[in-house]
C-alpha cells in the first residue's frame, strides 16, 4: 500500500527521531522544547494555559514540569491572586536554552528542505494546511 497517509506517517517518525536526537544534545526529551517555546514567548503560563497550547494531559504537563524543574529550567510560583493556580516561569538556564532550540528548529527544518525551491516550499506549506483543515473540519 502506497498511500498519502502511509507517507505522513513515515514522514512524522522520521521527523519524531531526529527531533529526539537533536533535543537529547539538550538533555531534554520530545515536548519539552514546545513548552520552553510556549513561555519564551509568554513566561508565567498557568497549567491549563499550557496544556490548552501544547495539547496534552494535566498529568503529563505536571510530570513534564517537575522533570523540568529538577533540572533547573524551570520554576513554579503560586499565583499572587488565586493561590490554587501555579504559573510557570523559565529560570535563567532555560532561556539559555531557547536559543539552543532555535538553531536545532532552523538545522531541522534545513534538513527537511534541502533540494526544494522557493516555489516548493510554498506548495508542501500548502499542501499539508489543506490536509490538516480536511481532518479537523
Amino acid at each position: 500500500m502506497d498511500s498519502v497517509g502511509e507517507r505522513l506517517i513515515n514522514l512524522l517518525k522520521a521527523h519524531r527521531t531526529i527531533i529526539a536526537e537533536r533535543l537529547s544534545e539538550l538533555n531534554l526529551y520530545p515536548g519539552q522544547d514546545g513548552l520552553l517555546y510556549h513561555l519564551s514567548q509568554n513566561d508565567g503560563l498557568t497549567m491549563t494555559e499550557l496544556v490548552e497550547k501544547l495539547k496534552i494531559k494535566h498529568p503529563t504537563l505536571f510530570v513534564m514540569v517537575d522533570r523540568m524543574e529538577t533540572t533547573g529550567l524551570l520554576k513554579k510560583n503560586k499565583d499572587k491572586i488565586d493561590k490554587r493556580t501555579s504559573r510557570i516561569f523559565l529560570t535563567t538556564k532555560g532561556k539559555r536554552q531557547i536559543s539552543e532550540l532555535s538553531r536545532i528548529w532552523q538545522s531541522i527544518e534545513a534538513q527537511l528542505l534541502k533540494g526544494f525551491s522557493k516555489e516548493e516550499i510554498s506548495t508542501v506549506k500548502t499542501i499539508l494546511g489543506r490536509l490538516t483543515n480536511n481532518l479537523t473540519k
